[in-house]
């Protein structure tokens, strides 16, 4: 088990927690997954902040890689995005098909998955508390901070296989258009949900 499921308030929403680290840090212009922040990896402290708050953690990692080689413990979940790079879309759809398909009760059971971005690890834990307690299997919660949406978006399991079928680099910004009336926005005073590292003067504010 990779999250704190057993210590969750009973009643509390299990939503599990789905973290987007495929993509090539082309900007960046070094793997940034592995780049140091406060003695572990980008990665590791994005995964760390979101686990308490979630009751499984699942890493959408490239083709062929090991969880060890980004800094990850060894048992956690991993679904590798396919061989070929063909954009966010098809990861996270891949992603999602796994999870539907899954024999897994941690899984099975889950109202909702918490979609975030491997190089966000200055969400507010009070920020991420909020989020999964809105969380339910019919809204997607959305976080804005001063007009401006960020991660992680928690989407209900009804909304899961919509997911699963996207397409293309957009990710889920179309199904958020798509389903705005099933859209929650929480407003939120915290920075951190906008805080995704593209560049290495961007890692350094971390710091």
């Amino acid at each position: 088990m990779t999250g704190l499921e057993d210590d969750r308030a009973p009643g509390a929403p299990r939503v599990l927690g789905l973290i987007l680290a495929a993509g090539h840090s082309r900007r960046f212009g070094s793997d940034k997954r592995l780049a140091d922040l406060a003695g572990q990896t980008l990665l590791a402290a994005t995964v760390a902040s979101l686990q308490p708050h979630v009751s499984s953690t699942t890493v959408v990692v490239r083709h062929g890689e090991r969880p060890e080689s980004l800094g990850l413990p060894a048992q956690i979940d991993v679904v590798q995005a396919p061989e070929a790079p063909i954009g966010m879309g098809v990861s996270l759809a891949s992603a999602v098909t796994e999870l539907l398909a899954s024999a897994d009760p941690r899984h099975q059971r889950c109202e909702a998955l918490a979609l975030m971005l491997g190089d966000m690890p200055a969400v507010h834990s009070e920020t991420l508390h909020a989020l999964m307690a809105q969380a339910r299997c019919d809204v997607i919660v959305r976080p804005r901070y001063q007009g401006m949406p960020g991660h992680p978006v928690v989407f209900g399991r009804d909304f899961w296989p919509a997911l699963a079928a996207l397409d293309g680099d957009e990710g889920a910004r179309g199904m958020l258009k798509r389903y705005q009336q099933h859209v929650v926005v929480l407003e939120v005073n915290d920075p951190g949900i906008l805080g995704d590292v593209d560049t290495p003067d961007a890692l350094s504010s971390f710091k």
